[in-house]
């Protein structure tokens, strides 16, 4: 694997993408198989030709572009090494950006130094409606979804062409450990992604679950959910409908699994990572008041959200969308975890991974979309505001990084999990 310091942009994966069909035309194939919203093409990249059909999607999550360096990486792989494609016997379909207006809206944090401050102040990811990966039709008790984003409708299309035996969503979070999810237990397999983790000298998430009702497979192994876990989470701990909390689709690993067998898989890499995410020694505070003391800050973020936002008045844009759909749902979902947070599981010792996770990783993400309305305001013109908001993350992120010791991590080893794991699985597959 070359050595990898910066991301590409959408402009530089569509240029690669037809240097290497020129490169191989035997091999490789690109077409257009659907438009963003925005007019820009949704491209899908077919490697090989063999007998098991396998689908990789890049860019899920617009802010979550570690997947492209990936498939880069695996499609000239597969296009060189003859053998491994002999023994692999795949038809591999990438679609490296499945949300390409999604990525140009990220592109200021693409190239240059990579600190959480400028992660924030060039971050953008859509409200869940508009997510590819969340926007997917279901019907579940009262949650009706039949809108799918424009982006999602084109990898749909996808799916039901090329009905692929194995799913690889390449998203990747931010401020953790590395951690997966699969469609199913394979034991062996899991075994295989920590050590291979282990391999590039890159820690195990040992903080608390990306949410709080995931079903642990094996140590920082989760299984895979739909929206249906979701909603039934939310109604049981806040005791209402939860169907307008929600107001999105469901993921792309359910709404496939409905069509036939096929083994789903992701791995969640950080951008950064901090010693005391791997510490399991005890915190001095049970797991409850580690949640609550989180959620007491991340509810004061929120606040700052929603005050800097009301009185913009921006137009309609996808940044407006996202704060907009974050002011608004956000404090129904802190209410659901708070009242998790009362149930048996959270009254024993926290370890320090978790305590850590829970009051300073999470107040990390919401950061985020301060960093949004930051951008909005800098969009309609009010640059004091816009000023002091840029103070204000700055100061987030100095006290995220100080009460962390949180470092950048290599892109080079992320993109080895990732691209390890997938061909772990394309072996099994």
């Amino acid at each position: 694997m070359p050595d990898l310091d910066e991301f590409l942009t959408l402009e530089e994966l569509q240029a690669s993408s037809r240097a290497l069909v020129s490169e191989f035309p035997s091999l490789a194939r690109l077409e257009t198989v659907g438009t963003s919203s925005e007019g820009r093409p949704i491209e899908l990249l077919t490697i090989g030709h063999g007998a098991t059909p396998v689908l990789l999607l890049g860019v899920p999550h617009p802010n979550e572009p570690i997947g492209t360096l990936t498939l880069e990486f695996l499609c000239r792989l597969l296009c060189e090494d003859d053998a491994l494609r002999a023994r692999l016997d795949v038809t591999l379909y990438a679609i490296k950006v499945s949300d390409p207006d999604g990525l140009v809206l990220n592109e200021g944090w693409l190239k240059g130094g990579f600190s959480p401050l400028r992660y924030a102040l060039n971050y953008y990811r859509p409200p869940h409606h508009e997510q590819v990966e969340w926007s997917f039709p279901v019907e579940y008790k009262t949650l009706s979804f039949t809108t799918p984003a424009q982006e999602t409708a084109a990898v749909m299309r996808v799916m039901l062409r090329v009905r692929p035996r194995m799913l690889y969503s390449l998203h990747n979070a931010g401020f953790c450990g590395v951690y997966f999810y699969a469609s199913h237990e394979r034991p062996a397999l899991f075994r295989a992604f920590h050590e291979l983790v282990a391999s590039q000298a890159l820690p195990l998430h040992r903080g608390e679950p990306e949410v709080p009702y995931l079903r642990e497979l094996a140590p920082a192994v989760y299984g895979l959910f739909g929206i249906d876990a979701t909603y039934d989470y939310l109604a049981e701990s806040l005791g209402t409908d939860p169907a307008p909390v929600i107001g999105a689709g469901t993921s792309s690993d359910d709404w496939l699994g409905r069509l036939g067998k096929v083994f789903s898989l992701v791995c969640e890499l950080p951008y950064y990572t901090a010693p005391g995410l791997e510490d399991t020694r005890p915190a001095g505070c049970t797991r409850r008041g580690a949640v609550l003391t989180g959620l007491a800050r991340v509810e004061a973020i929120h606040a700052e959200c929603a005050q800097s936002f009301t009185g913009l008045d921006p137009p309609d844009h996808r940044l407006t969308r996202s704060v907009a759909d974050y002011v608004a749902k956000t404090p129904k979902r802190l209410a659901a975890e708070r009242a998790h947070a009362g149930t048996p599981a959270y009254a024993r010792e926290a370890t320090r991974a978790e305590a850590l996770d829970a009051t300073v990783c999470r107040a990390f993400y919401h950061m985020l979309y301060l960093g949004e309305v930051y951008r909005l305001a800098e969009m309609v013109g009010k640059h004091t505001l816009a000023e002091s908001l840029r103070g204000r993350v700055a100061e987030l992120a100095a006290e995220i990084e100080c009460a962390s010791a949180l470092r950048v991590l290599p892109l080079r080893r992320l993109v080895a999990v990732q691209a390890g794991a997938g061909l772990l699985a394309l072996a099994q597959a």
